[in-house]
């Protein structure tokens, strides 16, 4: 096993947070893991599950939720204790992800020292009033994940312009679900990984620039460390041709990494996805302004920030 990849252990944990979270937990079939719910709204959630009690809040916001789950800590540690891996899949378009996830996070890692995979999806790039807070609660999920995947759903949408945002979330959704399904298959690198994914039934060539496109786009100033090429449903294809293609492909990635690899699967679909190890800064980084400081330059950045009811009377002084 190299130095930068992690050998995962059972019992597994799954833990969706949010809408997404619901989704990913209700389509994954024949897989080893224990899932629970996490949310802050009812109508995402099962019989599995920890509903945050927002109490008389219609609309918290994510610091608001963060405030209440608090109280939940100790009951978050006892149902993840009795587990060696927790795989942490959530979206930071949603409050519920923002407020829930960085929480879950350190809690599973700093507190409890498990084995963390976080997947999370960003927002698109016009969702002005959450990219801040997104960036912020990336950076801390970050922090306390061994490993974590990063899909984003603006670098798919800039390469297909004519999407909607149902349908590209579809999409994400069923990267994201695809990646879940990998995890015990393939060799996992430590640190931020970025996930691109061809979902269409079209032609390999075309998926392979599309992935590439969609690396390109999240990358930022960071640099590939190392990145692999899943092709699933390549049985049809002539072995000549498709490694002639993998062989573009792996011309194109050396220009910033010399670790380039490929796994070709047998599947009934065409789908493909680029997982690819990066280091330094990607454009997420430029969605908190606060970023260029360092961690140790800022105060209390181990608090995660929270707008908890504070009853204080004080009284009146003449």
């Amino acid at each position: 096993m190299a130095e930068d990849c992690i050998e995962l252990r059972k019992p597994v944990l799954l833990i969706g947070i949010g809408k997404i979270g619901k989704n990913i937990v209700s389509k994954l079939d024949n897989v080893e893991y224990d899932s629970l719910l996490i949310s802050n709204a009812r109508e995402e959630l099962d019989n599995n599950s920890l509903h945050v009690d927002c109490k008389s809040w219609i609309n918290p916001s994510s610091y608001k939720i963060r405030s209440f789950l608090e109280t939940y800590k100790e009951e978050i540690c006892t149902k993840l204790s009795g587990y060696q891996t927790i795989v942490l899949v959530t979206s930071l378009s949603e409050k519920s992800g923002i407020a829930i996830a960085p929480v879950v996070s350190h809690i599973a890692k700093s507190m409890l020292d498990k084995t963390v995979i976080s997947l999370v999806t960003m927002p698109f790039g016009h969702e002005k009033d959450r990219l801040f807070q997104a960036s912020v609660s990336l950076k801390r999920i970050s922090s306390n994940s061994d490993i974590n995947l990063v899909v984003d759903n603006d670098a798919y949408i800039e390469i297909n312009p004519g999407l909607t945002m149902e349908s590209c979330s579809e999409i994400s959704n069923d990267i994201v679900l695809n990646t879940i399904k990998l995890i015990p298959e393939i060799s996992l690198n430590l640190g931020t990984n970025l996930v691109s994914g061809a979902m269409e039934e079209y032609n390999i060539e075309t998926g392979i620039k599309d992935l590439i496109a969609q690396l390109y786009t999240s990358l930022g100033t960071s640099s590939i460390r190392k990145s692999i090429l899943y092709v699933n449903g390549a049985r049809n294809e002539p072995i000549g041709r498709l490694n002639e293609m993998l062989g573009n492909f792996q011309n194109t990635m050396e220009g910033d990494t010399n670790d380039v690899s490929f796994v070709v699967t047998d599947s009934s679909r065409n789908n493909m996805h680029l997982i690819a190890s990066i280091k330094g800064r990607t454009k997420f980084d430029s969605y908190d302004p606060l970023n260029m400081i360092p961690d140790d330059k800022v105060l209390d950045w181990d608090i995660p920030e929270s707008h908890p009811d504070i009853d204080l009377p004080l009284p009146l002084i003449d």
